[in-house]
């Protein structure tokens, strides 16, 4: 059952078995994943059915670092969360990215990859992808390709993407017959009252923008709501109260993103190979895109960050390539229906075009690229964490009261050096392997132009960082609030450090482990 906070006041008597605030990705495989096990759920969303601008007016930031694009565009304030308007892209972190590495500060997980393997085969239930090839190897075979030989120092792999990336509609038939799950929109969390032991939870204070409050009981509660408003609501709640909520000063520090940059131009040197190795697969529905990453080993040896590329086309007509997009997304979903008449005639005005995106689909199982389509390598880089790089507290305040977040973002040398050095190597392999020819659009070697062309990939890491004991961290290794046990985080802003890879499908492989903890929890209560 939902309740609209904007419609009245909330006061249910039930005493919950877990409060779960933000039903983006995270809050809702959490909320299925414990329904499914017997557990009473309240999941709570600040926005509404629907994206409103009143609501995401209340993630305007102060940005006074380096400039950053996700910060407002990369977060939506609504029912389904940010998963309304992402592409859906999912990748695991590499088992080097939980490891402790001597060259990068603050490095190292407290859990490893095998800790998660089993919770990262249910979030591919979750994210609809259970039915598409699993490994890199079944792709391959089945385009009648060879696994690329990229050189010793590169490595080949795929990214899968949702096929339905927004779970408000994925999962909203299971939500709504749910018996176990009661929802409430509109209710943004004002305050966290503990009982009078002062270190669990006791109830969640919430209020819509007009006024009405709604109060509620939980044996365990979550905050699933993104990076920096998991920030922003503890500092919010260590200033509203006291230091429990910030005891070492580590909230809010160590924030990251992924350092994007498009700064080299690519020349194939056999085009067919190249098109062979790095054009989108597309297979029973599901697409596959295909990148490289730094080795390991090369990492390293190097003594560098975790960094990928992927080759983008671009092609002389943008307004072609817009069609083909478009037509490619229907492809995959097999919607031709959806297409208005306005549509129709300009389709008809690209036939020849559109006939060769459908014989590649169809026959090759690849995306169609123009021959003229230009070529650039984007690089996405992972960051080290770094404490000045941080979200704190503005002055100006947002329609609740509470204080904005500022976001104070980062590029250091460190991640430069990365991007040089994996340019470096990737010119040097592709070429020795007679795959492609590198060509710089700027000085490399000049740090502020670097810096300049880098922006960020949109996804929001570090702040709340997991660690094996407090000193160290904000959560402990079953991600609850290190001081107050029946609060867990379960977000990006967990990881201590977050590789190259997109990290949703971590979060949910993390939300899939949590949300087991909990069952087993208040089984026994």
């Amino acid at each position: 059952m939902r309740h609209d906070l904007a419609d009245g006041a909330f006061a249910p008597d039930e005493l919950f078995d877990v409060c779960i605030v933000g039903a983006g990705a995270a809050g809702t495989v959490l909320a299925l994943e414990l329904s499914r096990a017997g557990r009473r759920v309240i999941l709570m969303e600040s926005g509404g059915p629907t994206l409103e601008e009143p609501s995401q007016k209340l993630y305007d930031t102060d940005v006074i670092g380096q400039p950053h694009t996700g910060v407002h565009k990369g977060r939506f304030r609504a029912w389904g969360g940010t998963t309304i308007r992402w592409g859906g892209q999912i990748l695991e972190l590499e088992p080097i990215d939980f490891a402790h590495r001597d060259w990068v500060a603050h490095s190292g997980w407290p859990i490893t990859k095998d800790d998660l393997f089993p919770f990262y085969a249910t979030a591919f239930e979750f994210e609809g992808l259970i039915a598409s090839l699993h490994h890199d190897e079944e792709v391959w075979r089945a385009v009648g390709e060879e696994l690329p030989d990229l050189g010793s120092e590169l490595e080949p792999y795929f990214t899968r993407w949702c096929p339905q990336p927004n779970f408000a509609r994925l999962h909203g038939a299971e939500m709504a017959a749910s018996s176990r799950v009661s929802s409430v929109v509109h209710a943004n969390l004002m305050d966290v009252v503990l009982e009078d032991d002062g270190v669990h939870v006791r109830k969640a204070v919430f209020r819509s923008l007009n006024g009405n409050q709604a109060t509620v009981r939980a044996r365990e509660f979550v905050l699933a709501i993104g990076a920096i408003e998991t920030s922003r609501l503890l500092l919010h709640l260590q200033e509203s109260h006291d230091e429990r909520w910030n005891p070492n000063g580590l909230v809010g520090t160590g924030f990251q993103d992924h350092v994007d940059c498009d700064v080299v131009n690519v020349r194939p040197l056999d085009r067919e190979r190249f098109l062979g190795s790095f054009t989108n697969v597309l297979l029973g529905g599901y697409k596959y895109h295909p990148k490289f990453r730094l080795s390991s080993l090369a990492q390293s040896e190097y003594r560098v960050l975790n960094v990928a590329g992927t080759f983008a086309f671009r092609d002389s007509s943008d307004e072609i390539a817009g069609a083909i997009k478009s037509t490619g997304r229907r492809l995959l979903r097999g919607a031709w229906g959806e297409m208005d008449g306005a549509q129709v005639v300009h389709l008809l005005a690209n036939f020849p075009m559109l006939l060769r995106q459908a014989w590649s689909y169809k026959v090759n199982h690849r995306v169609y690229n123009s021959p003229d389509a230009a070529l650039s390598l984007r690089v996405h880089c992972e960051q080290e964490p770094d404490g000045a790089s941080r979200v704190t507290l503005a002055d100006e305040r947002d329609a609740l009261g509470m204080r904005r977040a500022r976001l104070d973002w980062r590029i250091s040398l460190t991640e430069l050096d990365t991007i040089r050095t994996f340019l470096d190597v990737a010119g040097r392999n592709l070429k020795e392997q007679k795959i492609a020819e590198l060509v710089p659009t700027i000085d490399l070697r000049d740090d502020a132009a670097l810096r300049e062309r880098c922006d960020d990939g949109l996804h929001h890491i570090g702040g709340t960082r997991m660690s094996a004991i407090p000193t160290d961290g904000v959560v402990d290794v079953d991600l609850r609030l290190h001081g107050i046990p029946n609060l867990s985080l379960c977000s990006a802003s967990v990881f201590p450090t977050g590789g190259y890879s997109n990290p949703t499908h971590t979060v949910l492989a993390l939300a899939v482990r949590l949300a087991r903890r909990l069952a087993r929890q208040t089984a026994a209560v």
